[in-house]
């Protein structure tokens, strides 16, 4: 098990990227396997047979968080709890590849979800983060390959992307009043309720998705592949948001337990029920390769990957019904996430299946990528600071036609020090006591969620990703 000190916890090596495609052995921007449909789809022309390929995926995080404790007078770090935090999600994918007579063109078709994004699940020290659930998209694609010349190939694909959100958390109802009525003062079970009291915690469990169809579902890659001498090609794909839009709007409902102390004060029901939507802003991505051919039966691979991450910096939640504000629940609350532009490189050599009897075939590459988040605003929802990776392969050609392919990858993030932290309920208690005048550091703190129970601490991270699949060649 990994050890850890923080307190956050996103899943993957940046949030949005599939960690078993593109830097992962025998996948990759020039490559004519399947991947390449959302990756890169010019690459599928130089595929010389018709491909059927299924493929298992799985991403295994582990996560050790060391909180501290922030004196709401003096500001005084303490211990806190630590928390070991590990979660599983699966993948899939099955795909087909068709060449047209005259290999001009080629064809794809592929359905797959990637390893869902986890947060930590029911981990009460991290509760005003994360309680855990994440996002999980599902993706059907069609798209394909254009010859122009024997060394260019263009290629397009059209993907229709749905996403499953679920957010739970807990929301401090003491700390949101500062020292007025209500508030950090008030009694919660003979003794002044304070901050991260179980008896003014409100728990929120939304649940949101896209729409089943729709032209905002829908998102475009695109790339070019050029060969730049024998055995040498270059090649770049880019990938939009879906919809081509700013932002994205997911609904659903979002059930909220009122907190004990306030069910006391003003008794009704003690769940909650509405209607819930949430804003998200999906990043852009490009993918780079370059590969060779090297002495004997090597290729080298040397690829990157840029991704406008910086478009997501918080979650957007928007609770509706008449019987909220009564109870004193927020219509629109931020769950910041505080990314920016990530790049990632990644380098390595894997042998070439140049036919022949059934035969073992190997690779590996190694990686850097830089932070995806700074260290002050790195929290439960979102660990990504710069790491290394390191992925190995293995192919055998089980039959003339089959080909089974596996890929294990780890990636490895650094201890980070987070204890000037970005999350600080001081700030929510000096924002209303200047009477919200948002002119205020503390103020801008509230408005973009971090005035929260702190998120102070020490994190480190390990994440596993595995690709099993299986490839059947149609001559």
């Amino acid at each position: 098990m990994l050890t850890l000190a923080c307190a956050a916890g996103s899943v993957h090596a940046s949030p949005r990227s599939d960690p078993t495609t593109g830097r992962a052995v025998f996948t990759g921007a020039t490559m004519p396997h399947a991947t390449s449909l959302g990756l890169e789809p010019a690459a599928l022309g130089l595929g010389q047979y018709d491909q059927l390929y299924v493929a298992i995926t799985g991403v295994l995080d582990q996560l050790h968080v060391s909180l501290d404790k922030i004196d709401l007078d003096t500001g005084a770090h303490s211990a806190g709890p630590r928390v070991r935090d590990v979660e599983a999600s699966p993948g899939a994918m099955i795909a087909f590849i068709y060449h047209v007579a005259g290999d001009q063109f080629t064809l794809g078709f592929e359905a797959r979800t990637n390893p869902q994004e986890s947060f930590p699940s029911d981990r009460t020290a991290l509760r005003y983060l994360t309680l855990g659930d994440g996002e999980r998209d599902w993706l059907a694609s069609v798209g394909g390959s254009f010859k122009v010349t024997n060394d260019l190939f263009v290629g397009a694909s059209l993907s229709h992307q749905n996403t499953f959100l679920r957010l739970r958390y807990a929301r401090d109802t003491a700390l949101e009043n500062g020292h007025g009525a209500n508030g950090l003062d008030s009694d919660c079970g003979g003794a002044p309720c304070g901050v991260e009291n179980p008896l003014a915690t409100e728990l929120y469990n939304v649940g949101v998705r896209s729409r089943y169809l729709s032209t905002s579902n829908l998102k475009v890659n695109v790339g070019a592949m050029y060969q730049l001498a024998r055995d040498m090609w270059i090649a770049v794909g880019y990938h939009t948001p879906p919809g081509l839009a700013v932002q994205t709007e997911l609904t659903g409902h979002v059930d909220i337990d009122r907190a004990p102390r306030d069910v006391a004060l003003e008794p009704g029901e003690p769940t909650l029920r509405g209607p819930s939507v949430v804003e998200i802003q999906f990043p852009a991505s490009v993918d780079v390769e370059y590969r060779a051919r090297l002495p004997g039966t090597l290729d080298l691979h040397i690829g990157g990957r840029w991704e406008d991450l910086s478009r997501l910096q918080a979650y957007d939640v928007r609770a509706y019904s008449s019987t909220f504000a009564r109870d004193g629940v927020p219509e629109w609350t931020e769950r910041p996430r505080g990314l920016h532009d990530s790049f990632a490189v990644w380098g390595g050599v894997e042998q070439v299946d140049v036919g022949g009897p059934p035969h073992f075939m190997y690779g590996a590459r190694v990686g850097f990528e830089t932070s995806a988040v700074s260290a002050e605003r790195t929290s439960a929802l979102t660990v990504a600071p710069a790491s290394l990776t390191f992925d190995l392969g293995v192919q055998r050609r089980i039959s003339r036609g089959a080909v089974l392919q596996l890929s294990y990858g780890v990636q490895y993030f650094p201890k980070v020090d987070a204890r000037n932290s970005a999350f600080d309920p001081r700030d929510r208690v000096a924002c209303i006591a200047s009477g919200f005048d948002y002119s205020t550091d503390a103020c801008q703190a509230v408005r973009e969620g971090y005035a929260i129970p702190t998120a102070a601490g020490e994190y480190e991270r390990i994440q596993h990703a595995v690709r099993i699949g299986l490839r059947y060649d149609i001559p």
